[in-house]
């Protein structure tokens, strides 16, 4: 059923209703259509009304497959000429400036941050004060070869320090692309629920739990995740793409700071994962590391990420990465 038929039927409803109210012929028709036309247009004008803010007002910054996915970044993301949540940045800006590359995912594009000078990159440029420059390269969705790729491509000079943001997810393109598969099964979608955004907001909220679990094995994402940290051959080829991001940076000749985010729902149950992404960088001797499993663990759940629905980190937690990346590596001795 589409929207279109829908309204029509609603407002056939609607006609019928008030013919049989203003009818005089059945009187006690006439006084029952009168009562449930006071009911009928209530329920419509409601179901207006929800149409109408989740489709203009309602913005929820979580990752979701209904109609009202892109509302939170449609408002909150602005984006410059090269594709980044950033200002626009000049070679003569930069120049006079020790440049940092901050490069990541979406923690790093500040996913969930409406205000982007909340970010931990922001934060932390105030903290660094004028003699420093932070670009900011995150871009939510990319993993290490996408980053690698934003490093290598950016056009107006190559950085001084570049700052990693690693996710404990970040293993995934590894995994999916060499013998390990992720799908979900997508539940047939009403017609009404790929136009009408208040359809489509309740027919995700009861069915969008099914796309995180692997048609192949039943695991979760996160159990999909740690097993492919687990999986011998599969961390081999992980391990190669950190090794071409390091190689980078000692061919740029920049510092290469790297931060590990943990999975920020449970990140004591990624504390395994993180050591030993934490401990190869370490062994290289080619990067400065800071984990955060810790940090995030010592928090409250509701205190360090977004909402319930969002589990990038909070504005707060963003403000204490920045500190604390600052007081390990920037801070004057």
């Amino acid at each position: 059923m589409t929207l279109t038929l829908v309204v029509i039927l609603i407002v056939a409803g609607g006609a019928l209703l008030v013919g049989l109210a203003m009818q005089s012929r059945w009187h006690p028709l006439r006084g029952y259509a009168r009562n449930l036309l006071i009911t009928y247009v209530s329920v419509v004008l409601l179901l207006v009304a929800g149409e109408f803010y989740l489709r203009y007002v309602y913005a929820d910054s979580k990752m979701e497959f209904a109609l009202t996915r892109d509302n939170w970044s449609n408002r909150y993301i602005q984006r410059n000429s090269l594709g980044f949540r950033d200002r626009e940045w000049t070679m003569a800006e930069l120049e006079s400036r020790t440049t940092i590359f901050a490069v990541g995912d979406s923690f790093t594009e500040g996913w969930g941050i409406n205000n982007p000078t909340h970010r931990y990159t922001d934060v932390l440029a105030g903290l660094l004060g004028e003699d420093y420059a932070i670009v900011n390269l995150g871009h939510s969705g990319d993993s290490l070869i996408h980053e690698l790729a934003n490093l290598e491509n950016y056009p107006y000079q190559q950085p001084d320090v570049i700052l990693w943001q690693y996710f404990i997810n970040d293993i995934d393109v590894a995994a999916k692309s060499n013998g390990m598969p992720w799908d979900y099964e997508i539940p047939p979608i009403p017609a009404i629920a790929q136009e009408s955004f208040l359809a489509s907001f309740f027919y995700w909220r009861v069915n969008e739990a099914k796309l995180f679990v692997n048609v192949h094995d039943g695991r979760s994402e996160w159990e999909f995740n740690y097993a492919a940290y687990d999986t011998p051959y599969i961390w081999d080829i992980h391990t190669q793409e950190i090794d071409r991001m390091m190689t980078y940076a000692e061919g740029v000749g920049a510092r290469l700071i790297v931060v590990i985010y943990p999975n920020m729902l449970d990140p004591v149950g990624s504390v395994k994962y993180v050591d030993r992404v934490a401990q190869y960088f370490q062994e290289k001797g080619q990067a400065e590391v800071l984990k955060l499993y810790d940090e995030a663990a010592a928090w409250q759940l509701g205190d360090r990420i977004v909402s319930t629905r969002d589990s990038h980190a909070s504005v707060a937690f963003n403000k204490r990465v920045a500190e604390m990346i600052y007081a390990k590596f920037f801070a004057p001795e």
